[in-house]
């Protein structure tokens, strides 16, 4: 069996700033339409949610994305780590992991499918808009035990800190990389 490309949608945030719940937004929901890009290029959607998330696991579960919830309320890291622990213990063949943030409705299928091409399974790579990096990131299967093991807030910033040498900084053509919702007011 060939190796899969997995993508990690990380869902379990509070959406303070946001004053709701900002992953049912929308018509369709904000969660759904960024899910609904992953899945056409990625082997394996698994989506990680917070505890006592029960509507949002009911909205998804036809999505066919696996799910999977969080224990803590420890922050992004502590939500990616959850994830890649969780795929790590289903023994799948993981050739990358594309660790994706569930507020970032805007991306391109387009972007996708470059950050896959670009993904030679020894990379990181992360794309750029006009000189701004942006997500998601591109992870080669070597470095999913050193994502296991972040905590807290800070996202993966250290793993990518640790090997810029094999970072590729990928332009693209779409500020859907950059663009996030955090405020009502933010264009969804």
């Amino acid at each position: 069996m060939q190796p899969e490309r997995v993508a990690l949608l990380l869902a379990a945030g509070f959406s303070r700033r946001y004053g709701s719940d900002k992953r049912l937004a929308g018509s369709p929901p904000l969660i759904l339409r960024t899910l609904s890009t992953l899945l056409p290029y990625h082997d394996c959607v698994l989506v990680v949610l917070r505890q006592q998330d029960e509507a949002l696991q009911q909205l998804l579960a036809p999505s066919g994305a696996v799910i999977t919830q969080v224990a803590t309320d420890g922050g992004l890291g502590d939500s990616l780590a959850h994830g890649v622990r969780t795929l790590l213990s289903q023994q799948r063949s993981i050739h990358s992991l594309l660790v994706v943030l569930a507020d970032m409705p805007h991306l391109s299928p387009s972007s996708l499918q470059a950050l896959q091409a670009a993904q030679d399974g020894d990379s990181l790579v992360r794309p750029v808009y006009q000189g701004e990096q942006g997500h998601p990131v591109s992870f080669p299967a070597d470095l999913l035990p050193e994502l296991a093991r972040i905590s807290g807030d800070r996202g993966a910033k250290r793993v990518l800190d640790r090997h810029t040498d094999r970072l590729i900084c990928l332009t693209l053509n779409d500020p859907g990389c950059v663009q996030d919702i955090d405020w009502p007011e933010d264009p969804l």
